[in-house]
This record gives C-alpha cells, structure tokens and sequence, in this order.
C-alpha cells in the first residue's frame, strides 16, 4: 500500500482512538469518524470492511503505544525505583489529560465486557501482558527486599493493575488527581516500597 494508503489508515485509527476515548466504543458511529477524519465512508469501509475490525485494530495500534508508555516509565537504577518511577510516570499522564478519557482498555472492558467477547478477549490479554511485565519487577525488587514478599508477585501485580484501573476512573469522575495519587499512596504503602540502602 502506498504512503498516501497508509497515512489514511493512520488517520482513521487515531481519529477512532480520540473518539472512543470522548464517546466509548458503542456510542462512536462511522459518521462521527468519517465527519471528523473527512474521509469518505467508502474509503473507510475500503480499508476495514466493519466497524468491529475497526475498532480491533484501533485498539492493537493503542496497545502498542500502551506498553511503550509502560516499557520507558519502568526506569530506574532498581526494581523497587523502576516501580515508584512507573507510578509517577502513571500520575504525570493522566494529569497532563486532565483527568479526561480514562484507560481506554479499562473504558473498554466496563463497555464490552458482557456484550462482545472478541473485545473483551482483547482487553484481558492486555491486562494479562501489563501484569505479567509489572509480575517480573517485582519479583526483582522482592530479591532486593523493596517490596514484601510474603505476596507472591503476580498477585501483586493484577492488585497494582485493578486498582490502578479503579484509581484513574475515579480521578476521571472527579475530574482531579487526589483519588489516582490517593491510590498510589496506598499502593506504595502495602507493597512497602523502599529504596535499596534506606
């Protein structure tokens, strides 16, 4: 496919992600893509035959950007650092939106969950990957002693997921950064974060 192709595409995938985002999944329609993108509903139908497809690989193209956010947020000179810097990078974010949108993938699975069992498949394997990524930190931080280890590690992790999932919808109901920054305080405190040499 040539540039022009793909910068369509491109086009329509990111124009999707914003509006599910603002609108969830159900209540985005191929008019408010197409009216947004200005491209026609043919040329959008050209490059994915449904509206399932389309939102499929929308959400694949944001789970890529997702782990990248993850990957480069768990930096540190330790386990126990890459995971406090992870939770501030997780801070930064959603204040730099204002606390609007939420996690797309969270959104998703409170739209979907009961109604479509291709999307919801989709978002379990991305909370499965996330857990599993933050499962192998701490159980590096749990060797150093930053974190408790009377808890195995990937329980921790999909308790760290749910509630940060729990933390940022309610800072997006609120629309302020207590309840996400309250989460992660509480976080911090069972995991008993603690930095090597202190």
């Amino acid at each position: 496919m040539g540039k022009k192709g793909n910068k369509t595409i491109e086009n329509i995938l990111d124009t999707s992600i914003e509006l599910f985002f603002q609108k969830g999944i159900e209540a985005t329609s191929i008019s408010d893509i197409t009216a947004k993108t200005g491209i026609s509903k043919g040329s959008l139908y050209f490059h994915f035959p449904d509206k399932q497809t389309l939102v499929s690989e929308a959400l694949s193209r944001y789970e890529n950007s997702f782990f990248e956010f993850i990957n480069v947020s768990l930096q540190g000179n330790s386990p126990g650092e890459k995971m406090e810097n992870f939770f501030e990078s997780v801070k930064k974010m959603h204040k730099t939106k204002n606390y609007s949108g939420g996690c797309i993938f969270g959104n998703t699975a409170l739209e979907m969950a009961d109604k479509n069992d291709s999307l919801s498949q989709m978002v379990k394997h991305v909370f499965d990957r996330w857990a599993s990524i933050l499962s192998n930190i701490i159980r590096d931080a749990q060797k150093t002693g930053e974190i408790r280890r009377d808890i195995d590690s990937l329980v921790l992790a999909n308790l760290i997921v749910s509630s940060l999932e729990g933390g940022i919808m309610l800072s997006r109901l609120e629309k302020k950064g207590e309840p996400l920054s309250q989460t992660i305080f509480a976080l911090d405190t069972m995991l008993c974060l603690k930095k090597t040499g202190n």
